[in-house]
């Protein structure tokens, strides 16, 4: 009886053996079919993520291409030095390559496109902008070039610029944020079709480990695009460090120019000033000994021009002594550039006190309070702090309203690694359309009733940025101004010296 069974056995282990050879074939044939689009599909993915990369990479390339022909446009106009056209002319001719470039990776997508396109208009407008005044500076016509950046259009084509390239970041990052989780999907399958082809079918495991190592050349592949994405924020790093450097350059420049050729001419006007005025004595000595030599009287017509001299010497005087202090601010504010930090820990309530002390005075005759909240304390350089917030408390006391008593508020606001210092006061207030010139040198808002020279607040603000932080003010005009400095809680210095690592 058991003779007949055995065949019938075997057939059913062959059969059930070709079965599930057939099923470890079928299984086969999915799990490669399958791993095969996901590794494709993770291709692509990778792919799109380096195209949004390389599109930040081109706006933000683009965006520093227009601020520094923006910078050397002005530097320049400034200056009339043509070094700065070399940097000027190879900044304006990759801009037109790199709106190109732009375009064609956005070639299919109707809606992105359209904001290159309205990139490309402005950026070319802005060009014809730096161009024009470009020329009318070589042309010798500084007053029209002065005339055209005195104007809004090249700071409203900036910040329109400034403005789409922003936006269109903003879309490339959602972008990235979506092409990097489906990569992140695609990788996660891959691994689980990998991971049910082994346990499924132990004769695939040759295959799956392949897949496997293909996984993990994928993921070296991945690291490899992440390294480079690192490496291209590194240099937008130093791009943006090199830019400010250039800035820099320039200050120290125009420093030099007004140290050595404003300073000497300046010195000559005083001293022929000074033999005028001699000069004027002895003639109208020598007119006085020719009238008694004739016997002819003084008229009144002596006296007049004798009057009209000393109004015009005076006049002269008046403008040496405020060209004078101009140079001397405007050294001060280099010098500031160059001093190298020394941090410490600075108990901000005291230092503000000991600040309002020194102003009793000035308080007193303005009939004005000064109310100062518990402060945090922090660590950087005690003298720049003491600077940037002198400016800022005279710049309150002396702008208050005189038909109100005066009220000057000192409070501050922590955030996880910042510290936001607030002087607020119930003056005069600003001007909206002033807010962003205040900060900018020699400017200065509203009726030009009180003493200064519109350098204070630029001064403020180059000691913020360069201990790390920002300033920013709210206003309201004839209700008052709050300016809000935003300093790190621990200013860290690099090795150069005096700025904020």
């Amino acid at each position: 009886m058991s003779t007949p069974t055995l065949p019938a056995r075997s057939g059913r282990q062959v059969l059930l053996q070709a079965t599930m050879m057939g099923c470890g074939l079928a299984v086969l044939v999915v799990i490669s079919v399958a791993s095969l689009f996901l590794i494709n599909r993770t291709r692509e993915d990778a792919n799109q993520v380096t195209q949004t990369l390389l599109m930040e990479n081109d706006l933000s390339t683009l965006r520093n291409q227009v601020l520094r022909a923006e910078s050397s446009q002005r530097g320049f106009l400034l200056t009339g030095d043509t070094d700065y056209l070399g940097a000027f002319d190879s900044s304006v001719a990759e801009m037109g390559p790199l709106l190109d470039q732009i375009r064609e990776r956005l070639r299919g997508d109707t809606r992105r496109l359209a904001a290159a396109e309205q990139l490309t208009d402005l950026v070319r407008a802005k060009q014809d902008e730096l161009r024009h005044t470009v020329l009318l500076k070589r042309s010798g016509n500084d007053a029209g070039a002065l005339a055209v950046v005195r104007t809004d259009r090249g700071e409203r084509l900036t910040r329109d610029i400034s403005a789409i390239i922003a936006t269109m970041q903003k879309t490339e990052q959602a972008l990235l944020a979506e092409r990097s989780e489906t990569s992140s999907r695609s990788s996660f399958l891959l691994l689980i079709v990998n991971l049910v082809g082994v346990a499924a079918l132990i004769i695939i495991a040759v295959i799956g480990l392949r897949l496997a190592q293909k996984t993990a050349d994928a993921l070296r592949r991945a690291h490899h695009e992440v390294e480079g994405a690192n490496q291209i924020l590194e240099q937008r790093v130093a791009e943006r460090t090199a830019d400010l450097q250039e800035a820099n350059n320039e200050i120290q420049s125009f420093a030099y120019i007004v140290s050595h050729d404003l300073r000497a001419p300046l010195v000559n006007i005083m001293g022929f000033t000074s033999e005028l005025e001699a000069l004027r004595t002895d003639l109208f000595d020598r007119l006085a000994d020719l009238r008694r030599r004739v016997g002819e009287e003084a008229s009144d017509t002596d006296e007049d021009l004798d009057k009209d001299f000393s109004e015009a010497f005076g006049f002269i005087k008046a403008s040496i002594t405020k060209m004078d202090r101009l140079i001397n601010a405007i050294l001060d504010l280099s010098r500031q550039g160059r001093k190298e930090f020394a941090p410490a820990a600075i108990n901000v309530t005291e230092l503000m006190q000991a600040i309002t002390a020194t102003m009793a005075h000035q308080l007193m005759d303005r009939e004005a309070k000064v109310s100062i909240a518990p402060l945090p304390s922090i660590i950087s350089d005690r003298l720049a702090l003491e600077q940037v917030f002198t400016n800022l408390i005279d710049n309150a006391v002396k702008y208050l309203r005189p038909e109100v008593p005066g009220l000057i508020e000192i409070s501050a606001r922590e955030t996880p690694g910042y510290i936001t210092y607030m002087i607020r006061d119930n003056g005069r207030g600003i001007d909206p359309n002033d807010r962003a010139r205040v900060f900018e040198l020699f400017r200065r808002s509203g009726p030009q009733d009180r003493p200064g020279e519109g350098i204070g607040l630029a001064h403020v603000r180059a000691l913020v940025r360069r201990l790390g932080g920002g300033i920013t003010l709210d206003s309201e005009l004839g209700q008052g101004t709050v300016f809000k400095v935003t300093l790190p809680r621990k200013l860290v210095v690099d090795t150069h010296g005096g700025k904020n690592a």
